[in-house]
């Protein structure tokens, strides 16, 4: 069956629902947005956001989740090497590429205290991490391999909002990051 023009595909609500409230929060805070200041921004009823979502908690959840699935697949291709530099550097880069490309959602997810609180009770962010050690670290790592990726994934987003490097385009924003990663975590190219 084909679309007719002027018809928005199903679920075009809900994105741009998430497109908007992504800009709110990231603007003004998740704890400074109400539903009523998105559906506004929308130019639709407050209803229209309960239809989607019973809470403000579940909409922020259906913002980030794409974050959470491509987060897992980080994780399992880079649990798939042999070798740990190999999985250390491969996670890297998907989370650079991640980061690069999800900017405005990975920043709400790291710096926003209603999106920790949440996290805290939605997410087993500490069975995420546990998972990153076990199976990209090693279950002995070194002490300062755990400490320089900590540093290097809470950093990761300032380089993007901060000059000189936000005039950059993506391709080598995303270079320097996987470049500055790798010597943070000491690790050796891959060979292509």
């Amino acid at each position: 069956m084909t679309q007719s023009a002027g018809v928005r595909p199903r679920g075009a609500g809900r994105a741009q629902l998430h497109e908007t409230a992504l800009r709110l929060f990231a603007r003004d805070g998740v704890e400074g947005t109400s539903l009523q200041a998105i559906a506004d921004e929308m130019g639709v009823t407050k209803a229209a956001v309960y239809y989607h979502y019973r809470s403000k908690d579940e909409l922020v959840l259906g913002v980030l989740a794409p974050l959470f699935t491509s987060l897992d697949a980080i994780l399992d291709r880079a649990a798939g090497h042999r070798a740990r530099s190999a999985r250390l550097d491969e996670f890297l880069v998907g989370m650079v590429d991640l980061i690069v490309d999800n900017h405005s959602r990975f920043s709400v997810l790291v710096g926003d205290p209603y999106v920790n609180r949440l996290m805290e009770n939605h997410h087993d962010l500490i069975g995420w991490w546990n998972r990153i050690v076990d199976e990209i670290i090693g279950s002995r790592p070194d002490p300062i391999t755990p400490t320089a990726l900590i540093i290097f994934l809470s950093g990761m987003t300032a380089p993007l909002t901060t000059p000189p490097t936000t005039g950059l385009d993506a391709d080598t924003q995303r270079a320097q990051l996987v470049e500055c990663g790798r010597r943070i975590l000491a690790i050796r190219r891959r060979s292509a």
